[in-house]
């Protein structure tokens, strides 16, 4: 029932923001109105005079309108070249893994045995993530260790499931 609500309000939250950012752009002069009589005295004096500011605010509408945001999400060249985010020389891979004699392509060094054995496919049953359990133990290398609590070595690890 909570998930219902949450995913109800997101959705009219998106929808709302659609339909404010959703504005058709109509010259001003669409929206004056004149007498039908007027229209035949008009003259060309009176119609240039009356265009001209239309096409002014029809242009200022439409840069406002897309350029909601400004140079908000521009690069500032004063802060020099970008960097990598995340780690400095990237995370450490181990290529030298097995679960139950499956190798492990892209395991990093670190991770929890749980998530390695994860990129296998072979699901390891955790039920407390704290170690206090023990239904997660596996042998890695030979030793009964808990998966949910070791991080993975950066040499050979061969993992087996019990």
């Amino acid at each position: 029932m909570m998930m219902k609500h949450s995913l109800f309000s997101a959705a009219m939250i998106v929808a709302i923001l659609v339909a404010a950012l959703a504005v058709v752009v109509v010259p001003s002069s669409a929206f004056t109105f004149q007498h039908p009589a007027a229209s035949s005295r008009k003259t060309t004096a009176n119609v240039a005079r009356t265009t001209a500011p239309s096409t002014t605010t029809t242009t200022t509408s439409t840069t406002s309108l897309y350029n909601i945001f400004g140079d908000a999400f521009k690069n500032d060249d004063s802060l020099g070249k970008a960097k990598n985010e995340g780690l400095s020389n990237g995370p450490s891979y181990n290529d030298k893994v097995t679960v139950n004699g499956k190798p492990v392509q892209g395991a990093v060094v670190g991770q929890k045995l749980t998530v390695v054995a994860g990129r296998a496919r072979v699901k390891i049953p955790v039920n407390c993530q704290k170690g206090d359990c023990g239904t997660c133990v596996v042998m890695y290398n030979g030793r009964k260790v808990k998966a949910c609590q070791t991080p993975l070595g950066s040499g050979k690890a061969d993992i087996k499931t019990l």
